[in-house]
């Protein structure tokens, strides 16, 4: 148990915490998704644990429906009205906002903006992958309070006992701030023993709002009740275009099998689950536990899949048979490359080429679908290499593939590199952090030339897709 020092019998200042997400703007084409916030109900869980009061305000999947269009953008999620009407009943000492994703930034500023509107004396706090990197810009912000760096359950219940105490906050690992025009940056802090962790507080969202709306990660679910569960934190790749393996702090921790167990099946008994997506960076790093955990859930009959993923280098035959007994209907293979150079030398995954196809066969000969992950446009990076791995991927006979463009996110290697050579498209924003948009130009290639062959690339592979095109609900 994640516990705090205070002594909860006093009365406190700060007891009413709501926790947010913001509103989410995206291709119109694209699928408006419901993804649980699986971020903010473990924090909410370990401040609900230390006697605070919570409130989780989900904007884009409560408002889902509440369209907004902007050129060829769009943005659901509950109005700038509703948003603050919502504050207002709720009444918070502090409100939180989560910023996962860059595109999403203006959304949050926005949402803590609103935050200020209707109680100037809220305390409002950010976390997240952007507000980790980006903290010169954030800090800048005079409507926010805190950031919260990385992992977010301690230091969020930290600085709330410190505030509640009037203790020095400066100390604190993983938050940023200012003081009297002093910025207060402290390294984030992690948490060793999963285990440690309380249930997720899925009580504090409404559940059955995204059964009802059933476009969660991977949209073409099986089941019709779908939940989301993250069983471990970090990878051991070091991949050039990736946030989460530093955000996580450069090693992986995995939940015990039992722990994770315990959790699939509280969702099964409470919510009547039928799915589960398992959205780990790399679930079968671990093969023992990983086993573990699907012969923990087999007696569930559960259809269940990997669309965040899942490292090749860590898999093998037996755990694909494995795979099929307890429920498994897609794998997708995140090979990003079809050239061994270009996965060496430039983007640094571990990955043996030779490995892939025989366990896509094996897969396939099993009756799980495979999908395949492909970035294309690093720099080092030819065209000649891009259609190498579009001809790999159809070789291995992938049932279907999402190839994307390189993108040099806040907090990546590839950022770096690419601000350090001058390879940054002109009058890039955060906004166009997306991996459908081309911001790199290198003397190998000019980024139009490289988005015009992606949008190719996934409209020619996907053609002969045939599964069932479900998704009116989100069409603009």
């Amino acid at each position: 148990m994640i516990k705090g020092d205070e002594d909860n019998s006093k009365p406190r200042r700060l007891n009413k915490i709501l926790l947010a997400t913001p509103p989410y703007t995206l291709f119109k084409n694209d699928v408006r998704r419901a993804i649980t916030p699986l971020g903010l109900i473990s924090i909410a869980a370990v401040l609900e644990q230390n006697g605070y009061e919570l409130g989780i305000l989900d904007i884009s999947t409560e408002g889902y429906y509440n369209l907004k269009e902007e050129g060829d953008f769009v943005t659901y999620g509950l109005s700038e009205e509703e948003i603050k009407k919502r504050i207002v009943e709720f009444k918070p000492d502090v409100f939180g906002v989560s910023c996962i994703f860059s595109t999403q930034l203006e959304n949050a500023k926005r949402t803590l903006e609103l935050a200020k509107e209707v109680n100037p004396k809220v305390i409002t706090l950010i976390g997240g992958s952007h507000p980790t990197y980006a903290l010169e810009d954030m800090l800048n912000c005079d409507f926010l309070d805190y950031i919260i760096l990385g992992e977010g359950e301690l230091p969020t219940l930290q600085l709330l006992e410190s505030l509640n105490n009037n203790l020095d906050t400066s100390n604190i690992n993983g938050i940023a701030y200012k003081k009297e025009g002093k910025v207060i940056v402290n390294s984030s802090q992690f948490i060793e023993n999963l285990d440690d962790l309380p249930m997720p507080a899925h009580h504090l969202i409404n559940m059955e709002k995204y059964f009802e709306i059933n476009t969660p990660q991977n949209p073409y679910s099986k089941g019709k009740r779908v939940a989301q569960i993250i069983t471990s934190r970090g990878c051991s790749a070091k991949c050039i275009f990736c946030t989460t393996t530093n955000f996580w702090g450069n090693r992986y921790r995995g939940r015990s099998a039992e722990n994770v167990i315990e959790e699939i099946r509280h969702l099964k008994q409470k919510y009547n689950i039928d799915e589960i997506q398992f959205t780990d960076d790399n679930f079968t790093l671990n093969k023992e536990r990983a086993m573990s955990i699907l012969d923990g859930i087999k007696d569930l009959n559960l259809h269940w899949c990997t669309p965040q993923g899942i490292a090749v280098w860590a898999l093998d035959e037996e755990t694909i048979g494995k795979m099929k007994e307890t429920g498994c209907y897609q794998l997708t293979f995140a090979i990003e490359s079809g050239n061994q150079e270009v996965l060496n030398k430039i983007i640094q995954k571990p990955l043996n080429l030779k490995r892939v196809k025989p366990l896509v066969d094996k897969a396939k000969s099993l009756g799980i679908r495979t999908h395949a992950f492909c970035i294309c446009g690093l720099p080092g990076e030819t065209i000649e290499q891009m259609h190498e791995t579009y001809n790999f991927t159809k070789d291995c006979d992938f049932d279907s593939a999402s190839f994307f463009l390189a993108t040099p996110l806040v907090g990546s290697r590839l950022l770096n590199i690419c601000q350090r050579n001058g390879y940054l498209r002109e009058g890039m924003t955060c906004n166009d952090q997306l991996y459908k948009i081309g911001n790199i130009n290198t003397p190998d290639f000019k980024s139009e030339e490289v988005q015009a062959l992606v949008e190719q690339f996934n409209r020619d592979y996907n053609k002969k897709d045939t599964r069932e095109k479900r998704f009116e609900k989100w069409k603009y």
